[in-house]
């Protein structure tokens, strides 16, 4: 049996109206991992506050796997994240207390937040790590394209699954694997919608990463300008 797994959390994106085969970030990732074959995939939906929390900590953490990987995708607006319609979706700070306090009763190494303009909320990104044993998070801060950011998404967890445990207390080896990651993009790319008359927001412009390595006293750092500088989307 694998010792890692992929627990996914994901909000509904459409109606059956909007688009009657509900396409989900799932098949993406099955897709992963048949390719890979040495990771096992969790998977449960949500609409609001109590639905997330049940999903991760009565379902998705109660695993036997002992390397774990988070990945959130629901819509997002910057205060709250998952929502359909009449479905409320949970408030950024409590999703936050959620990921943080099912990462402090498993071994939760790293998060990604597929959902729009979460990672404006630098704050909340260096309070989790700063208070569990998550050593990275990523996430978009503006209103990304769902299928450009999936693609994105799932890049990020070929490449950072590959790292071994040891590596998680060398926070260059775990910035670089973000390198890694994008280079296969272009920062460039017009990845968020921009205000009418607007060109957009370019993908170079809309993530956040930030890391903790897994080593007494290292701090929570904002680790997206080193990121961009490597791949050589910004000067140094």
């Amino acid at each position: 049996m694998s010792s890692t797994a992929l627990l996914v959390i994901e909000g509904l994106w459409w109606t059956p109206e909007q688009k009657p085969k509900r396409p989900s970030v799932l098949s993406f990732l099955e897709g992963l991992e048949s390719y890979r074959g040495d990771f096992n995939i969790y998977y449960s939906n949500f609409y609001e506050k109590n639905g997330f929390k049940r999903a991760l900590s009565d379902d998705l953490t109660n695993t036997r796997e002992d390397r774990l990987f988070l990945y959130v995708a629901a819509h997002g607006t910057g205060k709250r994240i998952g929502g359909l319609k009449a479905k409320t979706g949970i408030k950024i700070p409590a999703m936050f207390k959620a990921v943080r306090t099912a990462a402090n009763y498993s071994n939760i190494e790293g998060v990604v937040i597929g959902s729009c303009s979460i990672g404006n909320n630098i704050n909340d990104f260096l309070s989790t790590t700063k208070n569990s044993r998550i050593a990275w998070i990523f996430g978009y801060t503006c209103e990304i394209g769902w299928m450009a950011s999936t693609l994105v998404d799932l890049s990020l967890f070929e490449h950072l699954m590959k790292l071994k445990k040891s590596d998680l207390a060398d926070r260059e080896k775990v910035s670089n694997t973000f390198v890694r990651a994008l280079s296969r993009f272009n920062g460039d790319y017009v990845l968020c919608k921009g205000k009418k008359g607007d060109a957009g927001i370019p993908l170079k412009n809309a993530i956040t990463i930030v890391i903790q390595p897994r080593k007494p006293r290292c701090k929570a750092q904002d680790e997206t300008r080193y990121v961009l500088e490597k791949l050589g989307w910004i000067k140094e």
